[in-house]
């Protein structure tokens, strides 16, 4: 069987007269010049990675930096009220404003007149407006929710200048 297939290889090689070409010398060249242009690119960045930093070494700050407070500490006087049914409200809001660096409340209590608030609001006397607003946008309370001071909400506040009344939607 093997002669067979030997002779039928013969004759197709005979009748088709294709012959191997052989390969012009300048493809190999250019296969060469391409080979040791790659070979060079990576030896250079194998050098480069590997070798050290030269560079002196950074200096240590010894003394922190001074900055100053994103939100200034307004000088006023709070008064939070939780105005919901759940316990501790009036006092996370207490506690987020101290850590954001104003005074401790003078008053944080309940809300007696209304214990069913589903958002928070901050009412302000005169004179408070940026502060109320400054106090809002630390408790995260909407800024159409920031009012003048009713009679009722001074009442509640206790000779405050601004008075949070905290609602459900502090709860989270």
């Amino acid at each position: 069987m093997t002669d067979f297939v030997d002779v039928l290889e013969q004759q197709l090689r005979d009748a088709h007269g294709r012959r191997a070409r052989p390969v012009p010398p300048w493809r190999a060249g250019i296969v060469l010049v391409a080979a040791a242009a790659a070979a060079a690119v990576i030896v250079l960045l194998v050098v480069g990675l590997a070798s050290p930093d030269t560079r002196p070494p950074a200096q240590q700050q010894t003394t922190p930096p001074v900055t100053t407070p994103v939100k200034p500490v307004a000088p006023t006087h709070l008064a939070i009220l939780n105005g919901t049914t759940t316990a501790g409200l009036a006092r996370a809001a207490a506690d987020t404003l101290v850590a954001q660096g104003y005074s401790e409340p003078n008053v944080v209590t309940n809300d007696t007149t209304n214990q069913h608030r589903k958002h928070s609001e901050v009412f302000y006397e005169p004179g408070y407006h940026d502060e109320a607003f400054s106090v809002a946008d630390c408790l995260h309370i909407r800024f159409d929710r920031v009012h003048e001071m009713t009679p009722d909400a001074r009442a509640l506040a206790d000779r405050a200048n601004i008075a949070v009344f905290v609602g459900a939607d502090q709860a989270r």
